[in-house]
């Protein structure tokens, strides 16, 4: 994760002629380690289009494990 974030970083500071902290501390890498874990993070992330009304369920989203 750190060298795909660090890519990301250089590239998108690059376009936008800026030194800043691209990811700042708003995103960070995490290990999941247990089943459970990683199907909780699937669940959160596949509500997400949901809870921001761009579905109106998970299934309609393009961007979910569920479709």
């Amino acid at each position: 994760m750190k060298c795909l974030n660090e890519t990301i970083a250089r590239m998108t500071n690059k376009e936008d002629a800026c030194t800043d902290y691209f990811w700042e501390l708003c995103y960070k890498s995490q290990c999941l380690k247990t089943e459970q874990a990683l199907l909780s993070c699937m669940a959160y992330m596949d509500l997400n289009p949901v809870r921001a009304n761009m579905v109106t369920t998970p299934e309609t989203s393009e961007y979910t494990v569920i479709k």
